[in-house]
């Protein structure tokens, strides 16, 4: 295998348009086992698609928010050659989970067929990432099939609405979001293209492709931490283990709302037959 199938295989075949109702944007698939397959994206992405609904709980006698989710449509795009886009299969898609002030979003496929996955850079390594490394965007910029541009990383800790961005100089442009950032000499995703810089010409606003802002693996672990699905990473979580624990968190929050003398820690204590001290 040549060294463009190669790089074909790891940052091409993973990379996904999506649709979302009123928008759309771009995905990575990052999790493909046992008939279960995720996409990483931005929440502005898929954000039409989500809304806050107001419901009675007949339960706890009072209404309740709980999260409406509308179907996402999730593209992936078929090669001739390694090279040649011949198409692709949609499928329809749920959005499992979400964080608008991390920008993210997770969005599982109804399809149990297996796809392709980019690799995650390890965790905790981030601090062998260095300044000039070169970096590959890849997305599905203005809709088109998945688009790979180079550049470099060229600054970390820049500071956007209170959250760490990465800033890199490979061009992207509007539906690069939620696609990928890849490191060139391993072909491991270190991050979501997410903004891009402008300037305001008059009434007028001028993108300025080259400088990127791309929220950085180090908020991904975290944001698929804080929403349980730390099986994509880590091997010793399942899949079925962290939905039983998203359940019981979920099961602990109402139980929360309905006694409001009670904390959260020992509504989940009192689910799974803990004192307060046995959950630290």
């Amino acid at each position: 295998m040549t060294d463009y199938e190669v790089r074909h295989e790891k940052i091409a075949l993973p990379c996904v348009r999506i649709r979302a109702n009123k928008a759309g944007g771009s995905g990575t698939a990052i999790y493909s086992k046992d008939g279960s397959t995720y996409v990483l994206t931005n929440h502005h992405v898929v954000t039409s698609c989500i809304s806050i609904e107001k419901k009675w709980s007949a339960l706890l006698k009072s209404e309740r928010k709980i999260d409406v989710f509308e179907q996402v449509n999730v593209h992936f795009f078929d090669y001739q050659y390694s090279s040649r886009s011949i198409g692709g299969t949609t499928i329809q898609s749920d959005i499992m989970c979400y964080d608008k002030d991390e920008d993210l979003a997770l969005v599982k496929l109804r399809s149990s067929k297996l796809m392709p996955i980019a690799e995650l850079y390890p965790r905790g390594q981030e601090s062998k990432l260095r300044i000039g490394m070169p970096v590959i965007c890849v997305g599905a910029g203005m809709g088109e099939p998945p688009v790979q541009t180079g550049g470099f990383l060229s600054q970390f800790g820049q500071e956007i609405d209170r959250k760490e961005y990465w800033l890199g100089t490979a061009p992207m442009i509007f539906g690069n979001s939620g696609g990928a950032l890849f490191l060139e000499e391993s072909y491991q995703l270190i991050g979501v293209p997410s903004q891009i810089r402008v300037m305001m010409l008059g009434w007028s606003v001028d993108p300025i492709t080259h400088l990127s802002y791309s929220v950085p693996i180090t908020r991904i672990y975290q944001f698929l931490e804080d929403q349980r699905f730390r099986f994509i990473y880590d091997d010793s979580f399942t899949e079925e283990g962290e939905a039983d624990v998203r359940r019981q968190i979920r099961a602990a929050e109402e139980r929360k709302s309905s006694n409001a003398s009670l904390d959260l820690d020992d509504a989940i204590g009192e689910l799974l037959g803990l004192e307060g001290d046995d959950l630290d």
